[in-house]
């Protein structure tokens, strides 16, 4: 089965159930609509009988044709069923609610929506069937010898290293786990008993999992400890426990034993292996069981159950591609994960065998050992890549290195596999191990140029979008998002950026750059000659595109003044995703409102101001991100219909990094009935009727993340404070409370402002609390209490009416503390630390006070020692003149002059 096949199958499994669910649904309220669909259902239904079809033929350029025909034909139903839900929630935004009409109510619009629909049903029954008359069911069903499909294709391996085949950049793996191996049982699990320890190798396909365990199973020391008794099996697809038991036994035998059922076979094998020291490699195990987590466990309970008769200091080693069999046979705490080459051992790797090592390199003309180096460099550390390209260039001219170069630099790797021989078998097999909806999820990332860093959370956004997450329940896509997501990270097609600074912060990874172009390959009957430039114009004539993505972030805006981007952009009706991104504009064009079928919208990081109102017509928007659009100064009035946004990016690259103040002056009215919300990373509280005031939080408890609350002075009283019900929010981490001033004059209404904020106590998951410009002359109780056991991070700041300080040592996991600008606060004592036993601040790494104009002494008795204190700031202090408090003798001071 080609890739394509095995993502639109997953495609049509959710197309199928998404047609079941609306033929149940209120909207088709009248019967012979109902009845186009099922009939729409019944022939969409032979559509997947056509593509079981095309899987037992081969993938050649009919079966492409077909394939491109059966796409066509699932997004104009896809299409469809998207305008008869998005009629459904235009109908539930209505104010007419109370009387919930059906499309059978006399009523012009609703008629001819009824017509068109009813329309295209019949126009797309149509088309399927006679695309079922004329080729459909016409395909071959037996493929011709030979004619296997690549992904059958098993590359040979065995367990005997070849001598003259050097290995390069996997000595110090090998020792690790040499050592392992010969390791006494006592030293494994931290002294806990291990009856058989078990140390799997798990990486991608090519990446010299076998070559590493080749070279482990011949290392001298390992030869030496184990003896005649070292066992390497390799395991066939799809072999299950008997199969497996009989290739051990043959193995522990010598050959053939003529044993057939597995209660002979274990028996045969408990014989074998009784009271001797034993190695088993097992090479290549399971690597297709993908998610099969209870039926792995249970073969491995089976298979394992002979095993133990041997000798204690036996072992067993295994490679696999799956990170659900590496985790249930692994006595280790983690498996051994083997990554790619550096790039100086893979070009070791392509000169060994493009030039037959550094004497060849001598004899070769320099340029081709630089163009060597090069190339080596696009195999991205797959030792399987270069030693496939270098034997292919071996004895090759000046052209013929340009021409791969050139394929390397552009990503098109896998297109030179017919003649380097070896690359793309190894990586089918690791792609085709994912389930389907996991295949569909990281075919998408090709769309991404390599080596992109993406956040976790936007790239589980535009899956969303693209309706990748199947039928999750409502509220809960993002969750499923991250299921998917850690699913393609332990299987090693994402990695961590962790060259990142921000990483810590706003989860990124890299897609793997080799492994990404096999998905992201074209068909065979793509035009290999096309252009890889594309005219901005000619895009908006595209038809049928899903996602256009328009961010040009690092190019200079001034060569990106796009003429009415979204204007053109409208003309591609079937626009899931649209990033406008860094883009030169200051206004969104009204005719946004004609891309009813759009899920994801952003706006990040232009010079817009204001949204049109006709944003709020897309009903089925699920993201829209404004991410630092730092001059934006209202959102549309009606956003309240917008009942499927989850989304609404709000955040500033500065937020939680110094006190800002946002041009966004309130917040629309209602906001309070957007209850799926899940990303609101700002508030601005209004007391103006026409806007949202702080009590429209109330309900939207399913908030995750970060928020900003600013303005709250325009809290009336504590009894608004109270229905914001923050105590409810427990998904956020990071929240700042900011009143309208950053330097707060005294002001007669600090009774207000303290009774405010004790009704603002937020839930005790917290991680880290902003307070900025607080006008009360106390805090409340709530604040540093040790129920807050998570925080990590507390800043207070400009709050100059307050005398004392909270007693913030009470919080156990605290590392990092600012006190900024408390003016009134003129002595500081052991009530700060929260106790007088000594154990306050014990987590506790950073801390600083800053602005600090009347502060005059840190007094009390010392008890309270900062055990972990290694940075103290003291700023702009200009009174201070006693610190009588123990810090410990690592802890470094900075206290620049102001």
């Amino acid at each position: 089965m080609s890739i394509g096949e095995v993502v639109l199958g997953a495609f049509l499994t959710i197309i199928l159930q998404q047609l079941s669910n609306l033929i149940q649904s209120k909207i088709v309220g009248i019967h012979h609509l109902r009845t186009d669909l099922e009939r729409l259902k019944t022939s969409f239904e032979h559509v997947q009988e056509v593509l079981r079809e095309v899987e037992k033929s081969q993938t050649g350029r009919d079966e492409q044709k077909c394939l491109s025909d059966l796409r066509d034909v699932a997004y104009d139903v896809n299409d469809l069923l998207d305008e008869i839900s998005t009629e459904g929630l235009r109908r539930d935004s209505c104010h007419l609610r109370e009387v919930r009409e059906s499309l059978t109510e006399v009523n012009p619009k609703r008629f001819f929506f009824q017509k068109k629909v009813a329309t295209k049903i019949r126009e797309i029954n149509k088309k399927i069937q006679d695309f079922r008359d004329n080729r459909g069911l016409r395909l071959p069903h037996d493929p011709s010898p030979g004619a296997a499909g690549r992904h059958g294709h098993v590359r040979p391996t065995t367990g005997i290293l070849c001598d003259e085949i050097p290995v390069f950049g996997r000595q110090s793996e090998a020792e690790q786990v040499v050592g392992a191996l010969t390791a006494a049982d006592a030293d494994w699990s931290n002294g806990n008993h291990v009856s058989l320890p078990v140390i799997p190798i798990l990486g991608i396909g090519g990446i010299g999992k076998t070559t590493l365990a080749q070279l482990v199973f011949n290392h001298a020391h390992v030869k030496q400890h184990f003896g005649d008794r070292r066992l390497w099996v390799h395991v066939p697809r799809g072999s299950d426990v008997t199969n497996l038991t009989k290739l051990i036994l043959e193995s522990a035998a010598g050959g053939p034993t003529g044993l057939s059922d597995l209660n002979s076979l274990q028996n045969s094998l408990v014989k074998f292996l009784s009271k001797k020291r034993y190695l088993l490699v097992l090479d290549n195990l399971w690597n297709e069981r993908s998610e099969q987590y209870n039926r792995v466990s249970e073969d491995w309970s089976n298979l394992r159950k002979p095993l133990l008769a041997g000798a204690i200091g036996s072992r067993i080693l295994i490679t696999t591609q799956n990170p659900t069999t590496a985790k249930i046979t692994s006595t280790m705490e983690h498996p051994f994960v083997l990554h790619g080459l550096s790039d100086q051992d893979c070009c070791s790797v392509f000169a060994h065998h493009a030039f037959g090592g550094p004497a060849g390199c001598e004899r070769n003309i320099g340029d081709l050992v630089e163009l060597g180096k090069k190339i080596s460099k696009g195999c991205c550390g797959s030792p399987l890549a270069a030693r496939a390209l270098g034997s292919h260039l071996r004895g090759a001219d000046r052209s013929r290195f340009d021409h791969v170069l050139d394929s390397v630099s552009k990503g098109d790797i896998l297109q030179l596999s017919e003649s380097a021989d070896g690359i793309l078998p190894s990586l089918e097999s690791t792609y085709h191990q994912l389930p389907p909806h996991l295949k569909q999820c990281l075919r998408f990332c090709g769309v991404f140029p390599k080596g992109f860093k993406f956040e976790k959370d936007v790239l589980i956004r535009l899956w969303m979008a693209q309706g990748y997450l199947g039928e999750a329940v409502k509220g809960a896509e993002d969750t499923v998002g991250v299921k998917y997501f850690n699913s393609l990270v332990d299987y090693l097609f994402f990695k961590p950026a962790h060259d990142d600074p921000s990483s810590n912060i706003l989860p990124t990874i890299r897609h793997s750059t080799l492994v990404c172009d096999f998905p992201c390959q074209q068909p065979p009957s793509s035009n290999k000659q096309a252009s890889t430039v594309l005219s901005i114009e000619s895009l908006y004539q595209t038809r049928g595109l899903y996602t256009l993505l328009l961010n040009f972030a690092g190019i200079n805006r001034k060569c990106l003044q796009l003429q009415n981007p979204v204007k053109k952009a409208a003309r591609l009706t079937r626009l899931r995703v649209l990033d406008l991104g860094n883009c030169d504009i200051e206004r969104l064009h009204d005719s946004i409102k004609d891309l009813i079928h759009l899920r994801y919208l952003s706006l990040s990081s232009t010079r817009i101001k204001r949204l049109p109102e006709s944003v709020c017509n897309l009903l089925n928007l699920q993201t829209l991100g404004l991410r630092n659009c730092t001059r934006l100064e209202k959102l549309p009035k009606n956003m309240k219909n917008m009942s499927n946004l989850r989304h609404l990016d709000l955040h500033h690259d500065d937020d939680f990094q110094m006190e800002t103040v946002s041009a966004l002056s309130s917040m629309p009215k209602d906001m309070g009935k957007l209850v799926g919300l899940q990303t609101l990373s700002r508030f601005v509280v209004s007391k103006e009727w026409h806007c949202s005031g702080i009590k429209e939080l109330a309900k939207l408890n399913n908030i995750h993340g970060d928020l900003r609350l600013l303005k709250l002075h325009n809290i009336q009283d504590e009894e608004e404070a109270r229905e914001a019900n923050l105590s409810s929010k427990k998904y956020l981490t990071r929240v700042e409370l900011q009143w309208g001033c950053i330097r707060a004059p005294k002001q007669d209404n600090s009774t207000k402002e303290e009774m405010v904020l004790g009704q603002l106590k937020l839930h005790t998951k917290l991680r880290e609390l902003w307070i900025v410009g607080y006008k009360g002359a106390s805090f409340p109780r709530w604040l540093g209490h040790a129920s807050y056991s998570r925080l990590v991070k507390v800043r207070l700041s400009n709050c100059g009416n307050c005398k004392q300080l909270p007693p913030l040592g009470q919080l156990p996991l605290l590392e990092d503390l600012c006190v900024k600008g408390i003016d009134a606060v003129e002595h500081v004592d052991c009530g700060f630390c929260g106790s007088k036993d000594g154990t306050g601040f014990q987590s506790l790494r950073v801390l600083r006070f800053e602005s600090m104009r009347n502060w005059k002494g840190w007094y009390g008795e010392g008890v309270c020692k900062l055990p972990a204190l290694r940075e103290l700031v003291i700023m702009d202090c200009p009174l201070l003149h006693s610190l009588c408090h123990c810090f410990p003798t690592q802890a470094k001071l900075f206290s620049p002059r102001s």
